[in-house]
């Protein structure tokens, strides 16, 4: 028959729910954490004797009320949000009819499930810590439901609790770090999709007026960079994405055709295929390795071009590179770029065909000063120096807040009407007007620069980093990398995006950001994201090729048997700190020898159906066993006062009181 859970019992239940849904409260629907609150305040009532048990009726009613509100949350099905909300609502509901230890227990394990659970939405040390300390109260809620009334306070009994759980968890930690260390780093066997408004974060695949400016105002991480040499300078700092080559009129977009990861990758291998032998590799080369934040999109931002990658990771004719996969989790790339290698200085036809296509109508003016400039200079350097001329006299402007453009004619309406705009409104424009000369050119989209990290030693690019740039390829040369923005904002390149809009003040206003001007407060951001850069580098980055790298260092040369034989013995060095741990080396204390007769002399009379209760003294107890056995009566007087005098007024002669208690034994067995 199973215990009945207690009160105290209960409210621990209650604690470990209430910490392990509540981060889960920042990505799912908020009305999660009133249904745990009433079916807590319903199990208590009923604990107390103020409600009734419910029904199965009522469990039904609530049970298709919370499937209702799960429809109409709008997630998705099947996706991770939605098969994650459907747990945490059983989570919530079964403590509705925890009664026994049994059900409470299975409620704890379903919290250490949903514990790891949450990682797969976020694998930042925060998340780690909060983890650790749900696995604190799940432990201490584990010990709880096992106890019962006890004679300690509610405070000492909350301490004890808590003091047990951490010892537990320690006693696990050594386990814990082989396993992690050591154990097959495999693939997901399988994937949930995200929800749409989780999926996909930073750089997309099309550029239309206003998108780039909305990642400006956003200081979320990109990626953090190291170098394994010299950091180039800050204005050679540009990480491509992916490169834009059709305009709609409004919008840039990588083809004509949209394409979807899967399809992309077959286009790319296909048509666009990686070509090492297009590079004339000069210029310094630049090591480097990238973490890349979860962005649900498979874009990585590096210094083009990459000649040397390490990773899953596909590259194409436009030297991107790109994982296999969208980032559903930090991603560790190591790469040496040449940032002044020469590209393309043969260009294909497929790559030129891209680049110098524009809409058949729309933007006449913009096409009009096109043929004009080209007859005042008649070649394409004079050209484009003339293009750019034109960014720095008129009276353009840069800002995070340029007026809209309307659906049709937006590069006219740009060049001649507002004139004010960001880097996505110079790079379109100014490749419009280049491919309107018959010149090959393209958009580059991706992040430009970072922000240096003395602490750590690494660059932190932020989704305010993102830019958008122009690419033009001229004979001899190959592609070269124009940047319209600095012809209007040269500061943007130089010292960042707060520098070029600082007479605006909409840099990050109501950011953390905004404490980079009090020195001390920017230096405790900065120590705080280089321990994050750290979890993210040497914890969430423990891949394969770090595991083999390590195993490597450990063992030299990588074999199964040396390594079956570390892990081994790292068990055997594991289960003695155990033993020691837990005190299982230690010999049990010897039973005195009265105290042992004393013992057996009960087990006989519980033979014989008289029990000695935990709290009888041995005087009462012996007239007890004396009343029912009242021919024994006079044996088991004598053997209770030859047992007290040994106890309580012990003589010089304590073996002849123990020869004593054996004869007398003998005689009642």
């Amino acid at each position: 028959m199973q215990k009945q859970i207690t009160y105290t019992g209960m409210i621990w239940l209650f604690a470990a729910q209430f910490i392990v849904i509540l981060p889960f409260l920042f990505h799912l629907p908020l009305w999660l954490l009133p249904v745990l609150l009433f079916a807590a305040a319903w199990r208590l009532r009923v604990l107390s004797g103020a409600a009734m048990q419910p029904g199965n009726m009522t469990k039904v009613a609530l049970i298709g009320l919370g499937i209702a509100g799960l429809l109409l949350s709008g997630l998705r099905f099947p996706s991770l949000d939605a098969m994650a909300t459907l747990l945490l609502l059983g989570f919530a509901f079964k403590s509705l009819e925890v009664t026994q230890r049994r059900d409470a227990i299975v409620v704890i394990f379903i919290g250490y499930f949903l514990v790891a659970l949450h990682f797969l939405y976020t694998q930042a040390l925060g998340a780690a810590l909060y983890a650790t300390l749900s696995m604190v109260i799940l432990t201490g809620a584990l010990v709880g439901v096992q106890q019962t009334i006890t004679e300690f306070s509610t405070g000492q009994q909350v301490r004890f609790n808590l003091r047990l759980s951490v010892f537990m968890l320690l006693q696990c930690l050594p386990l814990m770090l082989v396993i992690f260390v050591f154990a097959p780093r495999f693939a997901p066997l399988w994937s949930l999709p995200l929800a749409p408004t989780q999926a996909k974060s930073g750089v997309s695949d099309r550029m239309a007026p206003g998108d780039i400016e909305k990642l400006a105002k956003s200081g979320d991480l990109a990626f953090r960079v190291t170098f394994k040499g010299k950091r180039p300078a800050q204005h050679e700092l540009y990480w491509q994405g992916l490169v834009l080559n059709h305009f709609d009129g409004r919008e840039w977009r990588q083809f004509e055709q949209d394409y979807d990861t899967y399809q992309l990758k077959s286009v790319l291998l296909n048509h666009y295929r990686w070509n090492p032998d297009a590079i004339h590799v000069q210029g310094e080369a630049v090591p480097y390795e990238a973490i890349y934040e979860t962005s649900g999109q498979p874009w990585l931002f590096t210094l083009a071009p990459t000649l040397e990658v390490t990773g899953d990771v596909l590259r194409g004719a436009d030297y991107r590179v790109m994982a296999q996969q969208a980032l559903q989790a930090p991603f560790l790339l190591k790469a040496v770029s040449y940032p002044d290698a020469q590209r393309d200085a043969v260009l294909p036809d497929t790559l030129r065909s891209l680049a110098v296509t524009l809409p058949p109508s729309g933007d006449t003016r913009s096409r009009a000063l096109a043929q004009r400039l080209w007859r005042e200079t008649g070649n394409p350097q004079a050209y484009i120096d003339a293009v750019l001329a034109r960014f720095r006299e008129q009276p353009f402007a840069y800002t995070l807040n340029p007026p809209g453009l309307g659906e049709s004619d937006t590069v006219d309406t740009f060049l001649f009407d507002s004139q004010r705009g960001f880097c996505a409104h110079y790079a379109g424009s100014f490749v419009f007007l280049i491919r309107a000369a018959g010149i090959p050119a393209r958009v580059v989209v991706g992040y430009q620069g970072g922000e240096w990290n003395d602490a750590g030693q690494y660059l932190a690019v932020h989704q305010y980093d993102a830019h958008a740039w122009a690419e033009v390829w001229q004979a001899g040369r190959g592609w070269v990398r124009i940047d319209p923005t600095n012809a209007v904002a040269p500061s943007r390149t130089e010292q960042g995006l707060e520098a070029a809009v600082q007479a605006e003040g909409t840099f990050l206003a109501d950011s953390i950001f905004s404490l980079r001007k009090i020195a001390w407060l920017n230096g405790i951001r900065q120590q705080v994201d280089t321990v994050q850069y750290g979890w993210r580098r040497w914890v969430v980055g423990y891949d394969r090729a770090e595991q083999a790298a390590l195993l490597k260092s450990l063992l030299g040369t990588f074999s199964i048997g040396r390594t079956a034989l570390l892990v081994a013995g790292l068990f055997a060095v594991i289960g003695l700190f155990w033993l020691l741990t837990l005190g299982m080396t230690q010999r049990q204390a010897q039973e005195a020898p009265e105290q042992r007769l004393y013992r057996r002399f009960c087990e006989a009379l519980a033979k014989r159906g008289i029990v000695r209760e935990p709290g009888d003294a041995p005087g009462v107890f012996a007239a007890q066993a004396a009343a029912h056995l009242p021919a024994l009566a006079n044996v088991i007087q004598e053997f209770t006062q030859v047992y007290e005098g040994v106890c309580y007024a012990p003589t010089a002669d304590g073996q002849a009181a123990t020869r004593r208690l054996k004869t007398l034994l003998a005689k009642l067995r």
